[in-house]
C-alpha cells in the first residue's frame, strides 16, 4: 500500500483513582467495669505518636484501682489500715499491659504506680461480695486497613486515506483498557476482660437486642462459665451445633468467640466460593438459631425454619453500643451484614461484641 494523502484525528482519555484508608484503636483499661469508651465525645487514638513515655495515674483512676481491687480481694492490707498495698499479681498484669502497648504501638511507656494506695476511713469501705472471676484488666486492638486503586484509558482515532491506486478507506479505532485493585486487612485482638463476638442474626428484628438478664456461658471456651447478656426480640445467635448433641455447650459452637471475626468463620465453609453460605454449601442445613427465652430455656432453629434462604459473608464496619436500661454496656456492635429470606425479603446480621 502506498500512502497518497491522509486525515487522521486522535484523542484519548486516561482517568485514576487512588483511595488508602487505614483506622487503627487501642484501647485499655485496669478494673473489673469496661469503661465506656464509645461514649466519649474524643477520640480514642487522636495524635497518637504524641503520647508522652510515660503515663501518670491520675488521683481518680487511682481511687477507682482502689476500689476494684479492695472488692476483688487481691490486696494485701499494710499495717497501716488506711492503706492498701497492691500485689505482686496486678503488678505483673500491669507489666504485660506495658509490654502489649509496645509491640501493637512501638512506643515504650513505663507505668508508674505507688507502693501503696491510701484509702478513706475503713469503715465506709464496701463489703466485698462474691462475683465471677475478672482479669482486672483488659485490651481491645482493631485495625483495620483498605487500599483501591482503578484506572482507565480510553484511546480513538478516525480518518481518511488515500493511496496511490485510488482508494479511499474510512477507519475508526477505539480502544479501551482499565484496571482495577482492592485489597483489605482486618486485625482484631482481644485480651483479659475485653468483649467477645458471636454472630447475630435478626430473623424477626431490624437490629440485634440484647436481654438485661445476665445468662451463665463458656463464652470463650475455657470451661469456665461467663455472666452474658443474650440475643433477644426476634434475634438469636448463629450456631453450629458441631457434636450434633441437640446443645450449644460453649462459644467453640459459635461464629467468632474463638477468631475474634465471626464472619471469616462462617466464610471457611463457603464451599463454593461465591462469597454466600447457601444450600450450595453443605453447612447450610447444618446452621442453627440459637435463642432463649426470659426463663432460660433454649431452642435452636435450621435456617429454613425462620425463613433465611442465604447469608451474605460481605460486612461493613458498624460500631453502636447496646445498652440496658440502666444504661450498662451490654455489648457493641462492631459490623452488619445482610442475608435474603426465601420469600426475597432482606434482614440484617451482626457481629456483636457481648460485654463479659
Amino acid at each position: 500500500m502506498k500512502i497518497e494523502g491522509s486525515s487522521v484525528n486522535m484523542s484519548s482519555k486516561t482517568s485514576l483513582l487512588e483511595t488508602h484508608t487505614k483506622e487503627e484503636s487501642l484501647k485499655m483499661w485496669i478494673g473489673n467495669q469496661r469503661p465506656n469508651f464509645e461514649g466519649r465525645n474524643i477520640p480514642m487514638m487522636e495524635q497518637p505518636l504524641a503520647m508522652p513515655d510515660t503515663l501518670e495515674i491520675s488521683d481518680e483512676g487511682r481511687a477507682m484501682l482502689s476500689k476494684d481491687i479492695t472488692n476483688t480481694g487481691r490486696v494485701s492490707p499494710t499495717n497501716d489500715e488506711n492503706y492498701l498495698e497492691i500485689s505482686d499479681e496486678d503488678k505483673a498484669k500491669i507489666k504485660l499491659i506495658e509490654e502489649l502497648i509496645r509491640i501493637f504501638t512501638g512506643k515504650k511507656i513505663k507505668i508508674r504506680i505507688p507502693e501503696r494506695l491510701k484509702l478513706n476511713d475503713p469503715a465506709c469501705l464496701p463489703t466485698p461480695v462474691p462475683q465471677p472471676q475478672r482479669n482486672g484488666w483488659g485490651m481491645e486492638y482493631d485495625y483495620h486497613e483498605v487500599n483501591y486503586e482503578r484506572e482507565k484509558m480510553s484511546f480513538s482515532s478516525e480518518g481518511v486515506i488515500k493511496t496511490s491506486d485510488g482508494r479511499e478507506i474510512n477507519f475508526t479505532v477505539q480502544l479501551n483498557m482499565s484496571r482495577e485493585f482492592a485489597s483489605e486487612q482486618h486485625i482484631r485482638f482481644r485480651a483479659g476482660d475485653a468483649a467477645i463476638d458471636p454472630l447475630v442474626i435478626n430473623f424477626d428484628a431490624p437490629a440485634a437486642g440484647l436481654t438485661n438478664t445476665k445468662f451463665n456461658f463458656d463464652l470463650d471456651s475455657d470451661g469456665k462459665t461467663d455472666q452474658i447478656s443474650f440475643a433477644s426480640g426476634g434475634s438469636g445467635f448463629l450456631a453450629l451445633d458441631i457434636n450434633n448433641d441437640g446443645i450449644i455447650n460453649n462459644g467453640h459452637e459459635l461464629f467468632g468467640p474463638d477468631s475474634g471475626n465471626g464472619f471469616a468463620d462462617l466464610a471457611k465453609h463457603d464451599a463454593d466460593g461465591n462469597n454466600w453460605i447457601d444450600e450450595n454449601d453443605a453447612v447450610f442445613n447444618r446452621l442453627r438459631i440459637w435463642t432463649r427465652d426470659s426463663e432460660g430455656n433454649d431452642k435452636l432453629f435450621a435456617l429454613g425454619e425462620k425463613g433465611v434462604g442465604a447469608i451474605y459473608l460481605g460486612n461493613v464496619s458498624s460500631p453502636f453500643s447496646i445498652k440496658g436500661s440502666n444504661n450498662q454496656l451490654q455489648g457493641t456492635v462492631a459490623s452488619t451484614g445482610i442475608f435474603i429470606r426465601e420469600n426475597g425479603t432482606a434482614g440484617t446480621i451482626q457481629h456483636i461484641d457481648l460485654a463479659v
